[in-house]
C-alpha cells in the first residue's frame, strides 16, 4: 500500500512539473501586425447635453463659450453667457481608427468629461468631429452615452465605486474619411511584434522559412519577409499571420495590492532563501522521496530516491534551517498563503528576495 502511494505521489509531481513545461503555439497575427497597416489615434472636443442637474458648473468657462457658440451657429443669439442650467458638460471624445476602415462604417468612441461635471449618466453627444495628428476629420461621433455598461439606468449605488465622468458610445462614431493604406509596388511586407523580444522574432522568422516563405529578423520586434514580383500581398499577409509560434515568456511577477491578485509567470524560480516577516519564517528546501519497486517481476526489490523542491512556512522557533534546491515562487506565495499573509506582506516579502538575488524575475505592482 505504502509502495503505491509514493508512485502515484511521484506521478503527481511528474505530471504538475509538465503541465506548465511549455507555452501553447499562438498565431503570429496575436502577437504582431503588418507594420504598413498600422492603427491610428483620434480626438475631438465636444457637449454632452440632457444631464440631469449633473454637468459643468458656472466656473467652467470652456464650456459655456462652446454652449454659446453652438447655438450661434444655429441661429440662436444667447443674450448672455451666464448659463443656470447643469444640463450640459465639455468633453473629450477619443477613437482608434483601424486600417483599411471605408467611410460609412462605425467605430467605437470614449467619452471623458473635461470640466467638474458630477456625472456623465443618462447625457447625449452633439456631433463632434474627431480629427488625426494631421488636423485631418476623419470620422464623427454622436449619441447616447452608456455609463458602466448600465445604459439607461439613472441611480448608480455609492456602494459600487463607478467612475460616471466616463462613458462610451458603441458604434458612435461614422468614419468619414480612410487612411490610405497601399500594398501595391512593395517587395516584402514587415512583421512588427506587439511586445519586441529578440527570442520570439527570430521563432517567427524560423515559423515563416518551416512554411516555405524567406524571412529574416532584423532586429527584436521586426521581421521582414520578402515575395516576388506579381504575388498578391493580401494572400501573403493571410497565410503568414496564421502561422503557429511559440512565444518567449519573460519572468515577472504582477502584484495588485488593491484586490490581493498575484500572477506568477512561468520562468520565475526562486534560489535557496529564508526569509523572516513579522512572526512568520519561511524556509524553502528539498523532500527526499523514496520508492520501492519491483524490477521485471523478480522477488529482489530496489529503492529509487526523487528530491521534490518545497516551501514551507513556520513560527520562529530558533535559527534558520539549512536551504536546499531552488523551488518554484508559486510554492512560497502558497505557503505564505496558507497562514493567510496580506497581500502588503507579500510585497514586501517578494521585494526584499528580489533584492537579496534570490528571485530571477521582475516585479511590477500595480
Amino acid at each position: 500500500m505504502l509502495k503505491r502511494f509514493f508512485i502515484i505521489l511521484i506521478g503527481l509531481f511528474i505530471i504538475a512539473g509538465t503541465a506548465f513545461s511549455a507555452s501553447a503555439p499562438v498565431r503570429i497575427k496575436d502577437i504582431g501586425h503588418v507594420l504598413e497597416a498600422r492603427e491610428n489615434q483620434l480626438m475631438g472636443f465636444g457637449l454632452v447635453v440632457g444631464l440631469k442637474n449633473s454637468g459643468d458648473s458656472q466656473q467652467t468657462g470652456f464650456t459655456q463659450q462652446a454652449l454659446t457658440n453652438l447655438l450661434s451657429r444655429m441661429g440662436v443669439v444667447p443674450q448672455s453667457v451666464d448659463f443656470k442650467s447643469r444640463n450640459a458638460a465639455a468633453v473629450m471624445v477619443t477613437a482608434t481608427l483601424p486600417p483599411f476602415m471605408k467611410p460609412g462604417q462605425k467605430l467605437d468612441i470614449n467619452v471623458s468629461s473635461m470640466g467638474d461635471a458630477r456625472s456623465l449618466q443618462g447625457g447625449t453627444l452633439l456631433i463632434t468631429p474627431l480629427v488625426g495628428v494631421d488636423d485631418e476629420i476623419y470620422a464623427v461621433a454622436q449619441g447616447r452615452l452608456v455609463i458602466g455598461g448600465l445604459g439607461d439606468t439613472q441611480t448608480i449605488s455609492p456602494l459600487r465605486g463607478e467612475n460616471t465622468n466616463v462613458g462610451h458610445i458603441p458604434g458612435g462614431a461614422l468614419v468619414e474619411k480612410e487612411v490610405e493604406v497601399s500594398l501595391a509596388g512593395k517587395q516584402s511586407i514587415t512583421i512588427v511584434l506587439d511586445k519586441p523580444d529578440f527570442t520570439t522574432a527570430v521563432r517567427v522568422a524560423d515559423s515563416i522559412l518551416e512554411n516555405g516563405m524567406e524571412a529574416v529578423a532584423k532586429d527584436a520586434a521586426t521581421i521582414s519577409v520578402p515575395y516576388f514580383e506579381g504575388e498578391d500581398p493580401v494572400k501573403i499577409i493571410a497565410r503568414v499571420e496564421n502561422f503557429k509560434v511559440v512565444p518567449a515568456t519573460v519572468a515577472k511577477v504582477v502584484i495588485n495590492e488593491k484586490t490581493g491578485t498575484i500572477v506568477i509567470g512561468e520562468d520565475v524560480r526562486i534560489a535557496p532563501v529564508a526569509v523572516t516577516y513579522g512572526n512568520m519564517t519561511v524556509t524553502v528546501g528539498s523532500l527526499s522521496l523514496y520508492t520501492q519497486s519491483n524490477a521485471f517481476g523478480s522477488e529482489d526489490e530496489s529503492y529509487t530516491t526523487s528530491t521534490q523542491t518545497k516551501a514551507r512556512v513556520s513560527r520562529p522557533s530558533g535559527d534558520f534551517k539549512q536551504l536546499g534546491q531552488t523551488a518554484s515562487l508559486s510554492e512560497l506565495v502558497a505557503a505564505l498563503n496558507s497562514i493567510g499573509a496580506s497581500p502588503k506582506d507579500l510585497v514586501v516579502i517578494l521585494q526584499a528576495i528580489k533584492r537579496a538575488g534570490a528571485l530571477s524575475a521582475e516585479i511590477e505592482v500595480i
